[in-house]
C-alpha cells in the first residue's frame, strides 16, 4: 500500500500541495509561500529526496538540505518532512523518516539535524521514536506572519558512519608512561582512533622514554608534554589512566559517553644504578605498555 521511491520532477505539484498543507498548520515552518520549483530544487541536496506513495498518489515526502558548506560539516545536514494532510496518522511519516536515515547513512551523512516547533507534537513523536534527541532550544528564533516562535532542536547520530574515536591517555607529568602509550595506540590503532597524551602537570619529555621507543621503531621525539586542562571540550570516547597518582588526583573530566579505563604501569623513572639497570627498567615499561596497547585495540575496539 505504501511504497517509498525517488522523488522525480513530475512530483512537484503534489508535494508543493502538501507543503503548502503544512503551511498551513502554522507550525510546520518559518515559510509563508509555497516555493517554486526552481526555489525547491536548490534548497534541497539531490539526492536523498524521497516521495511516500499510497496506493500510487503521493501522500508525504523527505529532503535534505545542507548544514553549512565548510568541509568539515560536510556529514551533517538537516532533514525535513511533510506528509499530506489526508494521510496523516497511517504511519507514513514513520516508514518515509526511516527510509530517509537509511538513505542518509549510505550517502555518508554521520548527523541528521531537525528544527521543529514545540507546537509540533506529532513530528516530535516521531523524531524521539526513530532515534533522535533533543540538543537545544532556540527561543524566539524567528518570526512568521509578525509573531515570533521558538524551536527545538534535535539531532540524529548514525552508528553506522564509521568516525575514529578520541582517546586520553592520562599520566602524572605527561612525560613517560603515558607518552609510550600514546606512540603505541596511535600506532596500533591507525585510522580508528585520535589520541591525546597530557598529565595533572607537564614534566617535558623523559629521554629514556624517546629512547626505548625508538628502539621498537617509533618517534615520539615530536610529541608534547601537555597539562590536561588543554583538552577541555573534547568529547572523549576512552580515557585511559596509567599510573596510580594521576588516577587518584586527577581533576574531573567532564565527558558522559567516555568508558574510562586504568591500569598502574610500572614507573622506569624511579629507578636508579647502572646503565644497564636503567634500560631494562625502561624496556619493561615499554613492553607492558605495548601489550597493553595491543590488547585494548584488539579486544576494545
Amino acid at each position: 500500500m505504501i511504497e517509498i521511491v525517488p522523488y522525480q520532477p513530475e512530483y512537484y505539484p503534489s508535494v508543493a500541495k502538501i507543503y503548502d498543507e503544512g503551511l498551513a498548520t502554522g507550525f510546520a515552518t518559518f515559510e509563508t509561500e509555497i516555493p517554486s520549483l526552481e526555489v525547491w530544487d536548490k534548497k534541497f541536496i539531490p539526492e536523498g529526496r524521497l516521495v511516500a506513495l499510497w496506493n500510487g498518489e503521493v501522500a508525504a515526502w523527505a529532503a535534505l538540505s545542507v548544514v553549512s558548506p565548510r568541509p568539515v560539516y560536510r556529514g551533517v545536514v538537516e532533514n525535513t518532512l511533510y506528509v499530506g494532510e489526508k494521510y496523516r496518522g497511517k504511519g507514513i511519516g514513520r516508514i518515509l523518516l526511516q527510509a530517509l536515515i537509511e538513505a542518509s547513512e549510505s550517502l555518508g551523512y554521520w548527523t541528521l539535524l531537525a528544527r521543529i516547533f514545540p507546537q509540533n507534537k506529532a513530528s516530535i513523536q516521531l523524531h524521539e521514536a526513530n532515534g533522535f534527541r533533543r540538543v537545544g532550544f532556540k527561543e524566539k528564533i524567528a518570526a512568521r506572519n509578525g509573531i515570533w516562535y521558538d524551536n527545538i532542536e534535535y539531532e540524529r547520530r548514525s552508528k553506522k558512519i564509521h568516525y575514529m574515536k578520541n582517546v586520553l591517555v592520562l599520566c602524572t607529568g605527561n612525560s613517560c608512561r603515558s607518552q609510550m602509550a600514546h606512540g603505541y595506540l596511535k600506532t596500533f590503532g591507525k585510522d580508528k582512533i585520535q589520541v591525546f597524551s597530557a598529565g595533572i602537570e607537564t614534566h617535558g619529555l623523559n629521554p629514556g622514554a624517546v629512547s626505548i621507543m625508538k628502539e621498537d621503531g617509533i618517534d615520539i621525539s615530536q610529541h608534547t608534554s601537555n597539562n590536561v586542562s588543554e583538552y577541555d571540550g573534547i568529547s572523549w570516547d576512552y580515557i585511559i589512566t596509567v599510573c596510580d597518582h594521576a588516577y587518584e588526583n586527577c581533576p574531573f573530566i567532564p565527558a558522559p559517553n567516555a568508558i574510562r579505563l586504568h591500569h598502574n604501569f610500572f614507573d622506569p623513572s624511579k629507578v636508579s644504578g647502572s646503565e644497564i639497570e636503567k634500560h631494562a627498567a625502561f624496556e619493561k615499561a615499554r613492553n607492558e605498555i605495548k601489550e597493553y596497547c595491543r590488547n585494548f585495540i584488539e579486544t576494545v575496539l
